[in-house]
């Protein structure tokens, strides 16, 4: 299979210069809040869940990273917002896995919205930039 890699960074770089679900502010009103940091590059982010029941209604991020940070973090937004509390959780646990393997083998490929965070995993230096808004999803999920 063939991979266009610039697609992916294009698709990255949007996400980074105008991420959704981004607030500047504190995440008001948030049902369950959950920070994530990484020392090694200073990346910072908090996740907001706001629920309707077992339904993420919205899913919120705020913080300061790096541009891949910045996008996981968006397109992670996007992806959960809307789901139930189960499925989002399985889609945690799938993209841990997905960026844990090396190579992916055996493992199915993430959902078409965030198949652009392919274009990292080439880089395991920066596989812990793309899965930090991840885990502070998976800690706020275990309170729901």
């Amino acid at each position: 299979m063939i991979v266009d890699h610039s697609l992916y960074k294009d698709t990255l770089l949007r996400h980074y210069r105008q991420p959704h679900n981004k607030c500047d502010s504190e995440l008001k009103d948030a049902d369950i809040v959950r920070r994530g940091a990484n020392p090694r590059c200073g990346d910072e982010i908090e996740v907001g869940l706001y629920l309707d029941g077992e339904v993420l209604r919205e899913v919120k991020f705020r913080g300061r990273g790096c541009s891949v940070c910045i996008a996981s973090s968006s397109m992670m937004t996007e992806a959960v917002s809307g789901q139930r509390a189960d499925d989002a959780r399985h889609l945690c646990e799938d993209m841990q896995h997905w960026f844990q393997q090396g190579d992916g083998e055996g493992l199915a490929a993430p959902p078409a919205d965030l198949q652009a965070l392919a274009a990292v995993r080439a880089y395991p230096a920066r596989r812990r930039c793309v899965l930090l808004s991840w885990e502070a999803l998976a800690d706020a999920l275990d309170a729901v």
